[in-house]
């Protein structure tokens, strides 16, 4: 059911969308998508590692961005407090 290729995939749409999140909401990205941006700079369809290291990973950090998008204003300070 889980697939590597498809939760690289659905990682990438979550990352994308939460950054776009981040910018509407005018609030400074976090640890986490400097994490998940690292891992999407490695694709399982080019990199040999293990399927279930890949797709608990991705899920992990799918998770991590949609908890941060609920949570933005507690998570992440605001621009105008620079």
């Amino acid at each position: 059911m889980f697939n590597p290729a498809y939760t690289y995939i659905a990682l990438l749409i979550v990352q994308a969308s939460h950054l776009l999140h981040h910018r509407l909401a005018k609030r400074h990205i976090s640890f986490a998508e400097v994490v998940s941006a690292v891992v999407l700079c490695f694709p399982p369809f080019v990199v040999q590692l293990p399927a279930v290291l890949f797709v608990t990973v991705h899920l992990t950090l799918i998770a991590v961005q949609i908890v941060g998008s609920l949570w933005i204003r507690r998570l992440s300070p605001d621009w105008r407090q620079a």
